[in-house]
């Protein structure tokens, strides 16, 4: 999305094509000079709460920011090997995480055996009639004891983020507020001037 705003896209819809409503895309910011994998700087899975909330506020962002955008899992899978110790040895206990439903941990033991070389995946999003849609259904799911990656889990047990995962499943403007955030995210650490480039492919430094 970077690389394409900074071409030109001017303000298009985001997320529009998944159901997901509109937002403007700002334009003009630009991917920097070097691109390494081991420059990336994403939370693990397993990271609590408190933790991710310092991460994001790190970079300016509010601890409700955070649990809107956490709402992008809406769309997308994880691969087993991202979760698969809430499944088999949570926490070194040698048993599954006792947070996550039953029958889900039922249905991704099957999908995710141990022992196997195939890394499966599954939908984040849980409802299979919206895990290719931006809506609030991951909310609702969580709330059940549904969440696929720890953190979408304690998202919704932990006391400083699970109000605001409660009020946004019984909302009507999810896709609104997750387009400012969006938005917001997209304003992090630019680069402006004679910093970075305007790349003429996404997947490499021009």
């Amino acid at each position: 999305m970077e690389v394409a705003t900074g071409v030109g896209w001017g303000k298009r819809p985001g997320s529009d094509t998944s159901g997901g409503g509109q937002y403007n895309v700002q334009t003009g910011r630009r991917d920097g000079l070097v691109s390494l994998a081991t420059n990336v700087n994403l939370p693990a899975p397993s990271i609590s709460v408190s933790d991710s909330i310092n991460a994001f506020a790190n970079k300016g962002l509010t601890a409700i920011d955070m649990v809107y955008l956490l709402g992008g899992h809406t769309v997308g899978v994880a691969h087993c090997s991202l979760f698969q110790d809430r499944l088999y040895n949570f926490q070194n206990t040698g048993k599954p995480d006792p947070s996550m439903n039953p029958l889900l941990l039922n249905f991704l033991k099957f999908k995710c055996p141990q022992n196997v070389t195939v890394d499966n995946t599954a939908n984040l999003d849980q409802n299979p009639l919206s895990s290719l849609i931006v809506d609030k259904s991951y909310y609702r799911k969580i709330l059940l004891d549904k969440g696929i990656l720890q953190i979408d889990q304690v998202l919704a047990l932990d006391p400083l983020t699970q109000p605001t995962v409660t009020t946004i499943a019984n909302s009507y403007d999810f896709c609104t507020r997750f387009g400012q955030a969006m938005v917001k995210l997209g304003a992090v650490q630019v680069l402006t001037g004679t910093q970075g480039e305007i790349r003429k492919s996404c997947r490499t430094v021009n």
